[in-house]
């Protein structure tokens, strides 16, 4: 007779699968055959992100979520889950990690079918297509890195950003309460092959 080892229950894959269904309203996946990525996030005491990647589906399913062990929930392209991630737990902002919070908040945050993303060098993008010497030299002269003033109640960033296929320069505010704020952009270079479309 054989006997089969009976696969171990991964608790957090479980509760992570149920936070997605219970946000599309039906089972759309399974811990079964599914996996996580685990970052650490220096401007939480106990959140983390989770990227929950489902094999079920072809191409595989990525959904990100932030969670700390009793509250689960599911970044859907707004800042509603962070804010709501803050008011549980205390969110310690500094000059040090400010700029990682706008970088993951934007990150996820979608204009359409495209993401914001903050960069800091060249080598913080992935080209939908190869760029032209002079594209690539254009690209890299324009980047610069970014600058972090603190008053009392916010930090401002002046950082490059991208959004479609354009590079931009961008002020943030982002609020001690982790609010984040475009409150100015202009455009440096258009039409760049740094597309990164958002699958819905």
């Amino acid at each position: 007779m054989w006997r089969t080892k009976e696969r171990k229950v991964d608790e957090i894959a479980e509760r992570l699968a149920k936070a997605i269904n219970n946000y599309n309203c039906n089972n759309l996946v399974s811990a079964a055959n599914s996996t996580y990525r685990l970052s650490a996030l220096p401007f939480y005491t106990n959140f983390k992100l989770y990227t929950f990647i489902d094999f079920s589906f072809c191409p595989y399913l990525e959904m990100n979520l932030l969670d700390n062990g009793i509250y689960t929930f599911v970044l859907d392209g707004s800042q509603k889950p962070f804010l709501e991630a803050n008011s549980i737990s205390p969110l310690v902002l500094t000059s040090n990690n400010v700029y990682q919070y706008a970088l993951i908040v934007l990150g996820n945050i979608r204009e359409g079918n495209c993401a914001y993303r903050l960069v800091k060098s060249i080598d913080d993008i992935t080209f939908s297509s190869i760029p032209s010497k002079e594209e690539y030299l254009k690209i890299e002269s324009s980047i610069t890195p970014p600058v972090i003033k603190k008053d009392a109640d916010s930090y401002e960033i002046t950082t490059s950003l991208l959004l479609n296929d354009c590079i931009l320069e961008a002020t943030i505010k982002v609020q001690i309460d982790g609010r984040v704020e475009i409150i100015k952009e202009d455009i440096v270079l258009e039409n760049m092959p740094i597309r990164e479309l958002v699958l819905e």
